[in-house]
């Protein structure tokens, strides 16, 4: 009997390994978030494979903003609107942003034309209509500042930050009196 005990646990133990498997391999699991640069490279993989895509364009654009290089992004928004069959709103006002602060934050003629024809196209536009407040707030005029950022708080629109919308309302508020 002790040599059937030993039989069955010899054989159980090789029939327990092979019937459990091996064990999972540890998986280290990547990040879905890509860094900035990690997406800027993508974009730029993307765009020498077809460098007709406006939207890749505008996001490499916005891509380029982010970094403060201002001239590569205006030389993307360039593109951008070349390659678009029908220029969009947003793609007007980042244009205009990056003319903006490449011109040192002067609103030129044509920063103003291409501010105009965005809000032509998109009377809400929150680029247009947040850099048109903000270089009113740093020029000292205040009550325009207010009305734009008014504006686009009655526009009820979804992606707005709601909170630093009124945050500079008041500051403005404060600094007219």
């Amino acid at each position: 009997m002790n040599k059937v005990v030993i039989a069955g646990v010899a054989l159980a133990i090789p029939v327990f390994l092979w019937l459990r498997g091996t064990p999972p391999e540890e998986v280290v699991l990547e990040s879905r978030a890509l860094s900035h640069d990690q997406q800027m490279q993508d974009i730029q993989a993307k765009l020498k494979q077809d460098p007709n895509q406006a939207e890749l364009w505008f996001q490499l654009g916005h891509g380029y903003l982010n970094e403060q290089d201002f001239k590569s992004a205006l030389t993307c928004f360039d593109y951008a609107l070349r390659l678009s069959d029908q220029p969009t709103a947003s793609q007007f006002a980042a244009k205009a942003t990056a003319l903006y602060y490449l011109n040192k934050q002067q609103m030129t003629a044509t920063v103003t034309d291409l501010l105009q024809q965005a809000l032509a196209l998109d009377s809400a536009n929150l680029t247009a209509l947040s850099l048109i407040a903000n270089d009113h707030f740093v020029s000292s005029r205040y009550q325009q500042a207010i009305d734009v950022w008014t504006q686009m708080l009655d526009s009820q629109h979804r992606d707005l930050d709601r909170v630093s919308i009124i945050h500079s309302l008041n500051q403005a508020k404060q600094l007219l009196k």
